[in-house]
């Protein structure tokens, strides 16, 4: 399964040849280099190891340090493997910046995972959308609460996995079956319709549609039969 890593500059919008605008977020992968391969000699496996944003031996232990020396790479703050064939992990070389074109093309379909943006301590109506009681002038100081979340059971107590106020943001989440409106090699930008998680700087990982895979799969399986 082939994929990135790419950071999150921000949302625009461009125009198709009737003249719809498309909202879409611009990745960039400029700093995103192939720091290391796995083998199925050495690991058992076939692999390709990428990292992004360079990364100073101060923040490194000594053991990463000679990791990435060992390799031939620049040392990177974030690392990602992805799971390749051996034939498509052959013309990748340590040290080699990820080529965008290369590994998607306009009009694909691809899944992007990022961090989402933290809202701090929510309420049940932000966190988990509950209705709220009704707001007429009966209702006094109860407008947003979450209601009763005992069983009158004896001795009582709340079950696990209750819907309550608490932390809210901050969650690794995927968009699938996302578009990719358009590759500009020269810049290494992705441009993808619609938004993705997380917030403007912050890294997420674009890799194919799995569900796409799944069904051509499956579709495979059927023929052979």
């Amino acid at each position: 399964m082939k994929g990135l890593i790419g950071k999150k500059v921000g949302m625009t919008q461009v125009f198709t040849d009737d003249g719809s605008a498309v909202p879409v977020t611009v990745i960039d992968v400029s700093s995103c280099e192939v720091v290391g391969k796995r083998t199925l000699e050495k690991d058992k496996y076939t692999a390709l190891v990428l990292g992004i944003q360079d990364a100073k031996d101060k923040h490194l232990t000594k053991a990463q340090l000679g990791s990435f020396k060992k390799a031939g790479a620049k040392p990177k703050r974030v690392l990602r493997e992805f799971r390749m064939g051996a034939d498509e992990l052959a013309p990748f070389n340590v040290g080699d910046a990820v080529k965008v074109d290369a590994l998607f093309k306009k009009g694909e379909l691809v899944d992007v995972q990022g961090i989402t943006k933290g809202r701090g301590f929510q309420g049940v109506m932000k966190r988990w959308n509950f209705r709220g009681f009704g707001q007429t002038h009966g209702t006094h100081e109860y407008r947003r609460h979450p209601g009763a979340i005992g069983q009158r059971k004896t001795p009582g107590r709340v079950y696990p996995n209750k819907k309550l106020p608490g932390h809210y943001g901050v969650e690794a989440v995927s968009i699938q079956n996302l578009e990719v409106v358009d590759v500009i090699a020269d810049k290494s930008l992705l441009l993808i319709k619609g938004g993705v998680p997380g917030t403007n700087d912050g890294l997420v990982i674009v890799k194919p549609s799995i569900k796409l895979a799944l069904r051509a799969k499956h579709k495979a399986g059927k023929g052979k039969k």
